[in-house]
Parts: C-alpha cells; sequence; structure tokens
C-alpha cells in the first residue's frame, strides 16, 4: 500500500528524537483505533503514531499473548492499516519475533497493509524467556526484515529491535545483562534498527541512561514499570530516551468501552 508523507517510514523516523520521544498509542481493533484517534482535531493532534500491542490483540481473542498465532495477529494488523492511513497517521505493528521461516512473508504482509514499521523480538520463547536468539542470527533476521518492507515498497522501514534481556535469569543466562544489552544496542543499530527496545523486570532507571549514552538515545522503552513514577514525556526528558510506548495500558484501562479507552488516552497524550 503507497503511504503518504506522513503516514510513510521517512517521515516516522524523524519523530525519533532521544529526550522528546514518539509516544505511542497501542490499539488492538477498530474501535479502540476510533476511540484514540478522536482525541485529534483540526487545531491539535496529540496522537502521532497508532501501534498494535500482540497482548491486546490477544485478549480480545481470549488468549494469552503466547498463545496469539501468525495468522490471528497478521489478520488484525492488516485490517487496522487501512484505518490507520485514512487518520493520516503513521502506524507500526508487534510482529512478535517474526515466525521463523515466514518472517519475509510476515513482513511483506503488513507493509502492504499499510504499516511503516514494527517491532521484532530476540527472545525464544518470548513468554518464558528461557533463552535469546544469538547475536549474528537475529542481526541476519533484522536484515532480513529491512530487506522485505523495501521489497515491499518501505524502503524506510521504522524497525523497532526487542531484546527481552532484561527478562533473563539465571540457569538461562550467565554474565551481565547490561553489558549484553550494550553488546545487542549496538548490533541491532548496525543492522539498521532505528531504536533498540528494552523492557523487562531487570530494566532500572540508572540501566535505562546507560543504555541511552552507549546507543546514543535511540533507545525505546514501555510506559509499564515507570508508572506513577514518570509520565510519558518525563521519561524522555528525564531518561533521553527516543521512543515510548504505553502498552497494555489502553487495554488494560478501557477494554472493549470505547468511552474509558478515550479517557485513558486523552490522560496520557493531552
Amino acid at each position: 500500500m503507497a503511504s503518504s508523507s506522513k503516514t510513510s517510514g521517512a517521515y516516522f523516523k524523524t519523530l525519533h528524537v532521544p529526550g522528546n520521544p514518539v509516544i505511542l498509542a497501542n490499539i488492538w481493533d477498530v474501535p479502540s483505533l476510533n476511540a484514540v484517534v478522536s482525541l485529534n482535531t483540526p487545531t491539535s493532534q496529540p496522537i502521532r503514531v497508532l501501534a498494535t500491542a500482540s497482548y491486546a490483540i490477544a485478549e480480545t481473542l481470549g488468549k494469552r499473548d503466547a498463545e496469539l498465532t501468525r495468522e490471528e495477529n497478521l489478520a488484525r494488523s492488516v485490517e487496522l492499516g487501512p484505518h490507520a492511513q485514512r487518520a493520516g497517521l503513521p502506524y507500526t505493528v508487534d510482529l512478535q519475533d517474526g515466525y521463523g521461516d515466514k518472517l519475509e512473508e510476515s513482513v511483506r504482509a503488513v507493509v502492504e497493509g499499510g504499516a511503516a514499521g514494527a517491532n521484532v523480538e530476540d527472545a525464544i520463547p518470548a513468554v518464558n524467556w528461557t533463552s535469546l536468539i544469538p547475536i549474528d542470527v537475529q542481526v541476519e533476521r533484522l536484515k532480513r526484515v529491512l530487506a522485505a518492507a523495501k521489497e515491499a515498497g518501505e524502503p524506510d522501514f521504522v524497525l523497532n529491535a526487542r531484546s527481552d534481556i532484561f527478562m533473563m535469569k539465571e540457569p538461562n543466562f550467565k554474565g551481565d545483562l547490561l553489558e549484553e544489552a550494550i553488546k545487542r544496542g549496538k548490533a541491532y543499530l548496525a543492522a539498521g534498527a532505528t531504536t533498540v527496545f528494552y523492557w523487562g523486570a531487570g530494566l532500572t532507571v540508572d540501566k535505562v541512561k546507560t543504555l541511552v549514552k552507549e546507543l546514543d538515545g535511540k533507545v525505546s522503552v514501555m510506559l509499564s514499570g515507570w508508572e506513577g513514577k514518570l509520565t510519558p514525556r518525563q521519561i524522555g526528558s528525564e531518561l533521553g530516551v527516543a521512543r515510548v510506548s504505553v502498552g497494555p495500558k489502553l487495554w488494560l484501562a478501557g477494554g472493549k468501552d470505547a468511552k474509558k479507552i478515550k479517557a485513558a488516552a486523552a490522560e496520557l497524550f493531552v
């Protein structure tokens, strides 16, 4: 699907500014998308980017995130693409781990459906956080993502390379988590990722600040974990990250109630 300038990957990339991060509104179906987009008016546009969350999509189907199939995730992701295009907003999708040998096929599907970017993670399996894909293997996978996106018509695909390193625990991982996070982050950025997304129980404010310093600010985090401590904007200004996802917050606040979704979004974005 052809993208206008405001929905293109090239434009989406310009929104990633360390210290003044792009804040993603995570949606999961057409009603949630419409509720969030309704905050935008001709004179004010607090919602700048739309993003899916596989967790929320799975919940709408009565499943856990790990149970969500590739087919189910892609069906919803492709369905939402045209709606994001009509809203004139960049759209990025949660591709989980990229689905093995279906990686290129999956990327092409979401690009053709209107996506300008995606998350691709490095845990196997992600839900148990028992191991990570080796760095060299993941780097090649990320390069394949970008090549497939370019082939599908999005040469400036915004790849948010997620690392689950801070969910690792012994005996599954032996070593310094922060050192590994930096190593992976630099490798993922060198492979062409726009940002590296970190989250997890082992992630702290000090570690985020170190990652920001080591990765020139090209760091993405999720609101969960800082909630009640820092607002999305404060996360950017105080931690220096370039991107913040609200993750499952809108789903947890509103579920199927459009009014609650809009109210929760208004608290975050307006």
